[in-house]
């Protein structure tokens, strides 16, 4: 249950002198979400701006809204508090009530596989402690904030993932809320058309995570520890990673038959299984192990709990439709995502076929054309068929076309989903990936 705020006290919190009354029962952005009690943020948008949605929260029955102080539209009946900028105030709010709990906070960031970390990380933390986190995806600017809001107020850890689209955004994350440990996944080619220097520039925009004075320890994927950026921030460093790429890091996961050990400076663990084999979500798993032991948890406190993982939805799910086997990765893409998808398909039923529904890789910038040639060249050792989704996936269908390898393009919807249950058979696997806005989730709708 969500921790309830004394409206009054809400409001002087943000700096505002309007008069209320009563209790705060939840926040939210997105009119559709909002419930009795709660206060509703009108936050200004690209394309849209909350403030035309006030009749509609209204209705559901919010105690009031936080608004652009330059609005002059109805009221509908809220109580208004007017603000200079009101994603400003959510963030003002969420770091003073943050500050006072007695909660430490695990911050999660990185390119490739933060969700299903910080998910990991969570269900650990909890065979130990009482564990909150940020739900989903919520790892911006505003998700983050609302996330401490809506908490339930009493955990000892939580664990925040924390996003970025362009420099200095996890700076204001830290900021509101400072992580005793953090973990940096996998760098990578994402958002990549904001920042000219490539990786270098994404690896310091990461590493802002590990620049607040109250974080004592920085987990880091053996690749990330290779950036200058990481390794100049004067915080206190270990790495992770698998024995296939990184035996000499502090944590590594080694594979022995079917089953795993985890190995340490001091030592090694019993072998143990997991509910998974795929390399990147092992990887993800001694991160998460990782962290658990930072915070003080025994290897016989973590297994137990390593059981009862599950891959978050869209990330290299696994679903059954038809008998044909779809591995559902589609919530985002960018080449080092999408080489492992690739790389880590199961096999199909007998004389069956591996088919990959790729969508275009978004913000890459300059990157766009050798990025979508690189998952076209590893594609070629890994799927039977190529069905592309988007303009950028023209330098896919070329390779494939010069080898001699089946292969289709579309640019609507429509089509390719129609397509993919012509051409998927009994026994087949069909793996969905790419860009969010491309939307492959909904071939399984």
């Amino acid at each position: 249950m969500m921790a309830e705020f004394d409206f009054a006290q809400v409001v002087k919190w943000m700096g505002s002198d309007v008069l209320v009354s009563g209790k705060v029962r939840g926040f939210k952005q997105n009119s559709r979400e909002v419930l009795p009690g709660d206060l509703f943020f009108a936050l200004k948008g690209e394309k849209v701006d909350a403030h035309d949605y006030l009749k509609e929260v209204a209705a559901q029955g919010a105690i009031g809204a936080v608004v652009s102080k330059d609005y002059q539209g109805e009221r509908f009946g809220l109580k208004l508090i007017p603000v200079e900028n009101a994603n400003r105030s959510l963030q003002k709010l969420a770091k003073t009530v943050h500050a006072g709990r007695s909660v430490r906070v695990v911050g999660v960031t990185g390119s490739v596989g933060k969700t299903t970390t910080k998910e990991f990380i969570a269900m650990i933390l909890e065979g130990k402690f009482r564990v909150g986190k940020t739900p989903g995806n919520a790892n911006s600017q505003v998700g983050v904030p609302l996330s401490i809001l809506n908490s339930e107020g009493n955990e000892e850890i939580f664990v925040v993932e924390m996003g970025m689209s362009l420099p200095h955004e996890i700076e204001k994350l830290i900021d509101i809320a400072p992580p005793e440990v953090c973990i940096i996944t996998k760098i990578a080619l994402a958002h990549a058309a904001f920042f000219p220097d490539g990786l270098e520039g994404i690896a310091a925009a990461k590493a802002e995570i590990l620049s607040h004075p109250s974080t004592r320890l920085g987990i880091l994927n053996h690749q990330v520890a290779q950036f200058p950026a990481a390794q100049n921030i004067p915080c206190l460093k270990m790495t992770y990673g698998l024995d296939t790429e990184a035996n000499h890091s502090d944590f590594v996961l080694c594979r022995e038959g079917q089953n795993f050990y985890a190995k340490e400076k001091d030592g090694r663990t019993s072998a143990f299984s997991l509910p998974f084999t795929a390399s990147h979500l092992c990887e993800n798993f001694i991160g998460a192990a990782s962290v658990a032991r930072a915070m003080g948890m025994q290897w016989s406190e973590i297994i137990p709990q390593a059981q009862k993982l599950t891959v978050y939805m869209r990330r290299f799910e696994k679903v059954e439709r038809d008998g044909i086997t779809f591995i559902n990765d589609s919530y985002n893409a960018n080449l080092t995502s999408m080489k492992a998808a690739l790389s880590n398909l199961p096999a199909p039923r007998v004389g069956k076929k591996r088919i990959a529904v790729l969508g275009a890789m978004k913000e890459l910038g300059a990157y766009t054309e050798q990025s979508h040639y690189e998952v076209a060249e590893i594609a070629l050792s890994h799927i039977d068929y190529l069905l592309c989704l988007g303009e950028e996936c023209v330098t896919m269908v070329n390779l494939f076309e010069k080898e001699g390898r089946p292969v289709e393009h579309f640019l609507e919807f429509d089509s390719i989903k129609k397509r993919i249950f012509e051409l998927a058979e009994e026994g087949d696997v069909v793996l969905l990936k790419g860009s969010n806005s491309k939307k492959l989730w909904q071939i399984l709708e």
